[in-house]
């Protein structure tokens, strides 16, 4: 029984790692096409303790889900921060983009 309880929580490890974002500012509009593509609309918001969503206005980014660009954390990691902002900011781009053009 022990192991099932192991193998199943290393199962739920990877897959939350298997779903986190690169973090890759390259990659950030070939994710958001993709995203597009399967109809999961959603925007990055970063911040600690007022989070906003990164290059989009808040009334249009309200309206669909919040998606986790370093929401609340602290941490020392300076430069994973600014990843995830630009990361954030490219893909939120390209998303407000197909949503304007899309109204």
């Amino acid at each position: 029984m022990k192991i099932v309880h192991v193998l199943g929580s290393a199962l739920i490890v990877v897959c939350c790692l298997a779903a986190e974002p690169t973090w890759n500012p390259g990659d950030a509009a070939k994710e958001a096409e993709q995203d597009i593509r399967s109809g999961h609309i959603k925007f990055y918001w970063a911040g600690s303790i007022a989070s906003r969503p990164v290059g989009v206005p808040f009334e249009v980014a309200k309206n669909y889900p919040k998606a986790n660009a370093g929401i609340g954390c602290v941490t020392n990691d300076i430069p994973l921060r600014e990843r995830q902002e630009e990361y954030a900011r490219r893909y939120n781009e390209k998303m407000f983009a197909y949503v304007s053009q899309k109204h």
